[in-house]
């Protein structure tokens, strides 16, 4: 009885001190040790999938920043008070007064106890580059608005790809001097992504070949004759990804990807004629040029009302006579011209990738060119014609890679986590719409005019190449009254065993030759150069 009573004495005295034991500690707060419970995290970058070209070269996340992450220490404010400006640096007084590392972006200081550096990635530099293949996302809610960044817009987001800061506190929560803190990446460096047939050396040296020649307003096409892909797809002017407000405002229409748009063709739809001669066996027949010619009332000229005198197929090629054109496609009939057209893909719109189409243009109908004056027109690719430099390159490619049309292809494949690749269904088809024999016959023709006619300057110099120029009326004028015109200039290169189609496309422009044919030297002579 009495050990019991003893044994309750004491609870009672424990009991008893233990709320002064409380006063104690909470007046005394320093007392506490500096013991962390928890770790917090700070977001510094956020990342969507990548988009890559052929060769597995990145065409987002390439725009590197150094980040700089200070400590909330006094040696922190003395380090940077001469490199931040004044805003920034209220706000890392703020961050120190909560006891909270303070991030901003630096360029200019090297990295110490009190101060972490590391990278982020940016998506998109401030050049436009492929900026109509890649496209844009609209930045409040991330979401792609434009190209593959909206035809892959999920597959995009779907890894939460984040770069972060993540540090020891105290019970307080707030920054433990001498805790463990390191950068934490969250799949930010994940390989996730999609990958194009785009070659971005190509598609470099297309947008600098526009930009030297001042193509303002144009596109460059660059085809894989043999496969359909597409190495390179330039459109001008370019838009800032960065400020997509800025290009909003201009009046060139940047966002308008007139690699895919349609326009009015001219002579390079001359090919389409010459094939169906030979298809028809008709590539012997002559025709005298005086300069110009009246069908049904019309007057047609050839340029400049240039006289070919006698002329023969690989002549009127070469100089563009619009005469001999007229006289062939008279003897030929408009349903074997538009067959053929329609065989090497004018007129057809492409599915490049889910929301990217390309333009389907216009293939006038039968019944649009009954007439002499109407087949006249399209015999030289006026009238009602419309195709889009895309067309025009597959168009080219099936006359100079043996005869096999090959839809153009955007998009190779889905490339996972580690890097591996998941090839894609997608909506490309093949089919013969020439024998080989008649596309070597055409790639003669397109030699040819390297040779003579209005080629001759556009020749490269390290490879064998063929082309065509063409300018076309648009039936537009100016507020001077002055006609507008559509420069073009398709072609081809061979090097070993590769063939590349180029198309050049310029609105507004001179002539094929003079605006074009330079762009088309320069891509084809770069591109031999890094092959």
């Amino acid at each position: 009885m009495k050990r019991s009573l003893f044994v309750l004495i004491i609870v009672i005295l424990l009991f008893a001190t233990l709320p002064l034991r409380m006063i104690y500690l909470v007046m005394n707060t320093d007392n506490f040790p500096q013991v962390s419970n928890s770790a917090r995290s700070i977001f510094i970058s956020e990342l969507r999938g990548e988009i890559y070209d052929y060769n597995m070269n990145p065409l987002v996340n390439r725009k590197s920043q150094n980040v700089l992450v200070a400590m909330p220490d006094n040696e922190s404010l003395e380090m940077l008070r001469d490199y931040l400006d004044r805003e920034e640096y209220q706000l890392l007084l703020k961050a120190m007064e909560k006891s909270e590392p303070f991030i901003c972006d630096c360029d200019l200081i090297n990295e110490n106890e009190f101060l972490k550096l590391t990278q982020k990635l940016g998506r998109y530099t401030d050049d436009g580059f492929c900026c109509h293949v890649v496209g844009y996302v609209n930045k409040t809610d991330n979401k792609g608005v434009y190209g593959i960044e909206k035809s892959f817009d999920s597959l995009l987001k779907e890894e939460n790809r984040r770069l972060l800061f993540r540090y020891n506190t105290t019970a307080y929560n707030e920054y433990l001097t001498g805790g463990e803190s390191s950068f934490v990446s969250e799949n930010y460096y994940s390989k996730k992504g999609v990958k194009l047939t785009i070659d971005s050396e190509i598609q470099r040296i297309s947008e600098n070949a526009m930009h030297l020649y001042d193509v303002e307003k144009g596109a460059v096409v660059v085809l894989d004759a043999k496969t359909g892909e597409i190495r390179a797809m330039a459109s001008a002017p370019v838009f800032n990804q960065n400020n997509i407000a800025d290009s909003l405002e201009s009046e060139n229409s940047p966002f308008l990807n007139r690699a895919v748009s349609s326009y009015s063709v001219g002579s390079v739809f001359k090919l389409v004629v010459a094939l169906t001669a030979i298809k028809e066996g008709k590539e012997d027949f002559t025709s005298y040029c005086n300069g110009s010619l009246e069908i049904s009332g019309t007057c047609f000229a050839c340029s400049d009302f240039s006289s070919h005198g006698q002329t023969t197929l690989e002549k009127a090629f070469a100089y563009s006579c619009n005469t001999y054109f007229i006289r062939l496609a008279l003897e030929l009939g408009s349903e074997k011209i538009l067959r053929t057209a329609e065989n090497l893909g004018v007129g057809k719109s492409f599915l490049l990738a889910d929301g990217f189409y390309s333009s389907s243009g216009k293939l006038p109908d039968l019944s649009e060119v009954m007439t002499d004056g109407m087949l006249a027109n399209l015999s030289f690719g006026q009238g009602g014609l419309l195709a889009t430099p895309l067309q025009i390159a597959s168009c080219y490619s099936a006359a100079v890679n043996g005869g096999e049309y090959i839809s153009p292809k955007l998009v190779l494949s889905l490339v996972n986590s580690d890097g591996s690749e998941d090839k894609i269904k997608d909506s490309q088809y093949k089919y013969r719409a020439l024998n080989r024999e008649e596309s070597e016959k055409m790639k003669k023709l397109l030699i040819n005019n390297f040779s003579e006619g209005t080629c001759v300057s556009a020749k490269p110099d390290k490879c064998i190449a063929g082309g065509k120029t063409s300018t076309a009326e648009t039936g537009i004028r100016d507020e001077n009254g002055r006609e507008i015109f559509n420069s073009w200039f398709a072609g081809f290169i061979e090097w070993k065993d590769e063939i590349y189609t180029i198309v050049v496309f310029k609105e507004d422009g001179v002539s094929g030759s003079k605006d074009c044919g330079p762009v088309f030297r320069e891509i084809a002579d770069r591109i031999c150069e890094i092959k």
